[in-house]
């Protein structure tokens, strides 16, 4: 719970003091957005792992010390900065971390996808509680609200959603065919993938000013949209066609990874420019 500055020290004090708070916040959240984003690849290898593929073999251990050594990291942080631990929600992720890392060679493919999309679901819950109330520390404008929202929820749950398509999409193409619990998920994910690419750009219409100073990222993610078409492609002609599956595992990792990375760099830049803004109050103070 991040707790605002007391009342007994000098407004500019606590609004410095308010900002300071948030500005760690910023940082965790940052750091937490950057294990999700690992946590998302460690899926895709695993379930292309259980599909006989050698290649994610591989990848799976390289990742997963990435993610035990962010995870050391993230407690270290958190433990230096009390105000932003919720002692419950870190034990609750970490347990469901420590599940899926040591379970998942004796899993299905799809209860492996299941576990570590649970575990994101609790991930990006946690970012987005940090991140609400760091923004509640200060006064801001309509449109910095926007950008918060488009930050912390928004874009992110765009993300997780090509992230599940790619690790059913390696899992599929691995094995050259789809399982039925796959299929049926899926489906779903597709007919969510143009609803949620629809709220991502009617936000990004929200950010005014903000969204010019992010334009060489938004460009990217637009340059994306092809590739996006591709990916859609893809996976209604080829893989839910109930035939054998012609695309290979790495070309659907490939391609989903890139529409994802494009749209990171965006939160990426969001997130920066979060930084950059302070409460409104102590704005106008400095401009006077």
């Amino acid at each position: 719970m991040l707790v605002a500055a007391q009342p007994d020290i000098s407004p500019m004090a606590a609004l410095h003091q308010n900002q300071q708070l948030r500005l760690k916040a910023l940082d965790l959240v940052k750091a937490l957005f950057e294990q999700v984003r690992v946590v998302q690849q460690h899926r895709a290898a695993t379930n292309g792992a259980l599909a006989g593929n050698p290649f994610f073999e591989s990848k799976t251990r390289l990742l997963a010390r990435e993610v035990n050594a962010r995870f050391k990291e993230l407690e270290r942080e958190l433990n230096l900065t009390h105000e932003l631990f919720d002692v419950q929600q870190w034990s609750d992720i970490c347990s469901a971390w420590q599940t899926v890392h040591l379970q998942w060679r004796q899993d299905e493919v799809i209860e492996n996808f299941e576990l570590h999309s649970h575990l994101v679901k609790q991930m990006l819950r946690y970012i987005a509680g940090i991140g609400r109330q760091a923004e509640d520390l200060i006064q801001t404008n309509f449109q910095h609200k926007a950008l918060s929202l488009y930050v912390f929820e928004v874009l992110p749950c765009f993300i997780e959603l090509v992230g599940q398509i790619r690790a059913l999409g390696t899992s599929a193409c691995a094995m050259g065919k789809m399982d039925a619990g796959s299929e049926m998920r899926l489906k779903y994910l597709m007919a969510q993938l143009q609803k949620q690419k629809g709220k991502v750009n009617e936000q990004a219409k929200g950010l005014s000013q903000e969204a010019l100073e992010i334009t060489s990222s938004l460009i990217d993610a637009l340059l994306c949209e092809p590739k996006l078409e591709r990916l859609s492609q893809m996976v209604e002609q080829d893989l839910l066609t109930g035939g054998d599956i012609k695309t290979t595992a790495d070309e659907i990792f490939t391609l989903s990874t890139s529409v994802i990375d494009a749209h990171f760099n965006v939160m990426n830049e969001g997130l920066r420019l979060l930084r950059l803004n302070m409460d409104k109050r102590m704005q106008a103070w400095v401009s006077r």
